[in-house]
């Protein structure tokens, strides 16, 4: 017998199939150079819409922004449960906050068309 839960699940998977759909469709070269200009903002509607998308997505393989002195130079680590304090730090250290960014921006686009 098919229950609520099943039809919210089935919703769920649809809604998600054409998010991602549409993400990929967003995911432009215009998109990615509207933050290489500007990676802290402000972005325009679509650009702004794949941001919040990658931003938003599972914490588990994520690529985050690490502090490594009082101002910089920062690292990026990769979020890995089951890895010694569920982080792995990439090798690289970046300069500038911006360059930082850029650099997860497009590693989280590769793991994006990826999946």
């Amino acid at each position: 017998m098919r229950t609520s839960a099943d039809r919210s699940s089935e919703l769920m998977s649809i809604f998600e199939e054409r998010f991602s759909s549409r993400i990929r469709r967003d995911f432009t070269d215009d998109v990615t150079a509207a933050y290489d200009r500007s990676p802290l903002g402000p972005h325009d509607d679509k650009t702004a819409r794949v941001v919040r998308a990658l931003g938003n997505a599972s914490a588990n393989g994520k690529e985050i922004i690490l502090n490594l002195g009082p101002n910089g130079p920062w690292g990026i680590g990769r979020i890995t449960l089951g890895a010694p304090g569920n982080l792995l730090l990439l090798p690289g250290t970046f300069h500038s906050y911006e360059d930082a960014l850029r650099r997860v921006f497009s590693l989280r686009h590769k793991n994006f068309l990826e999946s």
